[in-house]
């Protein structure tokens, strides 16, 4: 087993099985519901696991354009953010549910993945232990918007780390997190997966 089949391997059930689960049985209307005042909603983890993969891949792996800067995304979507989400408010979370276009939404995470799927057939071709220079990291979180204003903390934690740290956590690691997350909140709602 070569890196891109084992990185595949625990990609492939990510959207295959557990997001596709999401988007078949949660209806849109659940989706933008937060079941309790200190959590998320089912949208907000989908539009921040996506955000963070398409960054993930297309600026800390491959420094190539983010999938959100084709296709006119952001006005798609219907949201005034190219940010990944972290350190929102509430209120913003609100305003997040009550605006986002769900079905762009929907395209946009699988535009996302096919990127990601493209990219991980190369992956035995990439240097997976180089690192990011501080200055290189300010501009892809700071310069280029992904990091919320509120999110300066993120550039101290994503120091030092490995091309292949921020493949595994970005891409792998960190949407299985808000998959648990988005299970929790479904069953908050009443959805139940079989």
């Amino acid at each position: 087993m070569n890196i891109s089949q084992l990185f595949m391997a625990r990609y492939e059930p990510l959207y295959d099985f557990w997001l596709a689960g999401v988007w078949e049985v949660v209806p849109f209307d659940l989706m933008r519901v937060r079941p309790h005042p200190a959590v998320n909603s089912i949208a907000w983890n989908l539009w921040h696991l996506t955000r963070v993969e398409d960054a993930g891949i297309n600026r800390f792996i491959t420094d190539s354009v983010q999938v959100v800067d084709e296709d006119d995304w952001l006005r798609r979507i219907n949201l005034p953010w190219r940010h990944n989400g972290c350190e929102m408010d509430f209120a913003e979370v609100d305003a997040l549910n009550e605006h986002i276009d769900l079905v762009a939404l929907h395209e946009y995470t699988k535009a996302v993945e096919m990127r990601t799927r493209a990219v991980a057939a190369q992956l035995d071709h990439l240097d997976l232990d180089a690192t990011l220079g501080e200055d290189r990291l300010r501009q892809i979180l700071f310069a280029e918007g992904l990091a919320h204003p509120r999110a300066g903390g993120l550039l101290q934690n994503y120091l030092g780390w490995s091309v292949g740290k921020y493949l595994m956590n970005f891409v792998v690691t960190h949407p299985y997190q808000h998959v648990g997350e988005i299970g929790v909140l479904a069953s908050l709602l009443g959805v139940e997966f079989t």
